[in-house]
Order: C-alpha cells, then structure tokens, then sequence
C-alpha cells in the first residue's frame, strides 16, 4: 500500500480541543491512515490511502461540513 500526504491550512481553531475534535474526526474517514495537526500553526497533515481516498474529499469530512466551524484548504 502506498500512502500519501496531504497537506492542509485548517481555520477556525481557538485551543487544543479543536485539534482533537478533527483530529478524531478524520482518523473515521475510510482511507485516512494517521493525522498530525498544528493548532500554532494552523496546519494539518494527514496521511492516506490514495486507494481508498483522494485528498479533495478529506475536505468533505463532516467536521469541515457547512455547519461547523472548522474550514480547511489544501496545500500544493
């Protein structure tokens, strides 16, 4: 299995509970292997199976959903 990493800008964190919040989140996506956020820096990598998953639908996660407010970006 080939895993990659996907890079993300999250906004909306205000403390370290967010990063748990998406971080427990995420781990529940089908494909998504491991997840390391930066609540100081307001980032996120998060390592996947390209199989199971492509990195435009890690931003379809419900905790990203319309209406929470956690919003995140890829990174190239």
């Amino acid at each position: 299995m080939e895993e990659k990493n996907v890079k993300l800008r999250i906004y909306g964190m205000t403390c370290e509970d967010c990063v748990e919040t998406i971080s427990r989140s995420l781990l529940e996506q089908q494909g998504v292997m491991d997840v390391n956020i930066s609540f100081q820096d307001g980032l996120g990598e998060v390592e996947i199976d390209p199989t199971q998953l492509k990195p435009e639908n890690i931003l379809k996660n419900q905790v990203f959903s319309r209406n929470s407010h956690y919003k995140a970006t890829l990174i190239e």
